[in-house]
C-alpha cells in the first residue's frame, strides 16, 4: 500500500512539474538582492503562484504545506523571511517532504519566487519576520 501512495505521489508531483514549466515570467529580474528590503508585487505572486505553486501548495501534495494550513505556515514563517526565500529559491528537505529548487519553476526569477512566498503566506494569513 505505501508503494502505491509513493507512485500516485510521485506521479501527481511530476505532473505538477511539467505543468510548471515553461510559461511567460512576468519579471525577469535575476539579481540577488536582500529579501528583507525587497517589497514584494502580490499580483505577480499570485500569478507565480496559480502557474507554478498551485499543483503541491492547493491541498498539500506530497508533503508541501496547503495554502491553507495556517499552524504549518507559522512555523515555516518563525524562522524568518530570508530562511523562507532560502529555502523556496534554493530548495530544501524538511520533516514533512521536500521543496524542489524554484518549486520546479525553472523560468522563475528571484523576484517571482519572493512575490509568490508574499502571495502564499498572505493568503495563510501569516506574518515573517
Amino acid at each position: 500500500m505505501k508503494k502505491v501512495l509513493s507512485l500516485i505521489l510521485i506521479s501527481v508531483f511530476f505532473i505538477g512539474f511539467l505543468a510548471s514549466c515553461g510559461g511567460d515570467s512576468s519579471s525577469s529580474d535575476n539579481s540577488d538582492k536582500a529579501s528583507s528590503s525587497y517589497t514584494p508585487n502580490l499580483e505577480n505572486g499570485k500569478a507565480v503562484y496559480d502557474r507554478s505553486c498551485v499543483a503541491c501548495h492547493m491541498q498539500g501534495v506530497a508533503g508541501a504545506a496547503a495554502i491553507t494550513d495556517k499552524a504549518r505556515w507559522e512555523a515555516s514563517a518563525a524562522k524568518g523571511l530570508d530562511t523562507l526565500h532560502a529555502h523556496a529559491l534554493h530548495g530544501f528537505q524538511g520533516e514533512h517532504g521536500v521543496m524542489l529548487e524554484k518549486g520546479s519553476c525553472a523560468d522563475c526569477s528571484e523576484t517571482d519566487v519572493y512575490d509568490a512566498v508574499a502571495y502564499i503566506l498572505k493568503e495563510a494569513g501569516v506574518e515573517a519576520k
